[in-house]
């Protein structure tokens, strides 16, 4: 169990992820943005997210803890997963593909949801003090997640002036980075 400065809500275990947990960690994350970006993703979000997921790459490089430096946690209540979150060594190919570079610090924070069950129960700011250290990250924000938006702006993040469009799998919706130097 990964030991974190914060208390964990009662019944919650924070973990490295292995690769046994790749398709769960899928389905969750896949769920958990249908859930915060209701009525602006396209009706086939869920299938092409999880068509996208990669399970197999996932699981390989859960086996790969030196993968891109990633730094990964995934909370378990029981038998369910309530939230996950990531790091890793920026910018990631899609970034690199976009012409999006270089990025505004050499950390990014890939991940981070928690099942809607869990707000306001301090897993989130858990999570995230189990993947991000004191170097500066920075991070891809969907335009009007303002929950999101305070919740770094709380951490020290500040937005960026810029505005990108998601691919069409989100439906090109606008999305902005924020770091923290």
């Amino acid at each position: 169990m990964i030991r974190t400065t914060r208390p964990l809500p009662d019944g919650v275990e924070l973990r490295a992820p292995t690769p046994q947990d790749a398709p769960g960690w899928a389905t969750f994350l896949v769920e958990a943005q249908q859930e915060t970006y209701a009525g602006r993703l396209p009706a086939d979000f869920a299938v092409r997210g999880l068509a996208q997921a990669n399970v197999v790459g996932l699981a390989r490089a859960f086996g790969d803890p030196t993968h891109r430096d990633a730094v990964r946690r995934i909370a378990w209540a029981g038998e369910r997963i309530v939230g996950v979150a990531a790091t890793s060594d920026a910018p990631a190919a899609w970034e690199r593909e976009l012409g999006l570079v270089p990025p505004p610090a050499p950390r990014e924070l890939d991940r981070l949801y928690v099942h809607a069950d869990m707000h306001g129960t301090g897993l989130g700011a858990a999570l995230f003090d189990a993947v991000v250290d004191e170097r500066p990250h920075y991070l891809w924000l969907v335009d009007g997640n303002d929950r999101a938006a305070r919740f770094y702006e709380r951490r020290g993040f500040r937005h960026l002036d810029e505005q990108v469009e998601t691919g069409p799998t989100w439906g090109s919706i606008p999305m902005h980075r924020m770091v923290r130097s």
